[in-house]
């Protein structure tokens, strides 16, 4: 693959640092192919992996989900009811899968890497620099 990267360090390290927050489609997918997953591990909020990665590697969950989708929430309570029978038939119960984090409607997605900073000034900067040369 030749030609200009996706995404550049100083953009990788802006959103590592918090200084930016926003990034395109094009900078996610480029990370994920950088990372080796899918894009939606990247993205802030809902925060299963378990779940990403069976609905990633084995299509047929898709599918289940369409097939109960317009049955709401009595379709799902059977979908899981079957998935825990399922689970019994083999031996294994449900500790052994990590437990899914819930989100309140009203929670925001928690914002990676640390709060914005405001630019300092050329005199704050000047003496924030003089400080860290001299020490505590």
């Amino acid at each position: 693959m030749g030609g200009k990267p996706a995404i550049n360090y100083q953009s990788v390290n802006d959103y590592l640092n918090g200084d930016k927050d926003n990034p395109t489609a094009s900078q996610i997918i480029a990370l994920a192919r950088a990372f080796d997953c899918p894009p939606a591990y990247l993205l802030p909020g809902y925060n299963d992996l378990t779940a990403l990665t069976v609905l990633d590697k084995h299509p047929e969950t898709r599918e289940a989900l369409r097939l109960v989708h317009d049955l709401g929430s009595v379709g799902a309570a059977e979908l899981l009811e079957a998935a825990r029978e399922i689970r019994l038939r083999y031996g294994k119960d449900d500790l052994e899968v990590p437990a899914v984090p819930r989100l309140e409607e009203s929670d925001e997605p928690p914002r990676p890497g640390r709060p914005r900073r405001r630019r300092l000034s050329f005199t704050e900067a000047a003496q924030r620099a003089v400080s860290d040369l001299e020490g505590p």
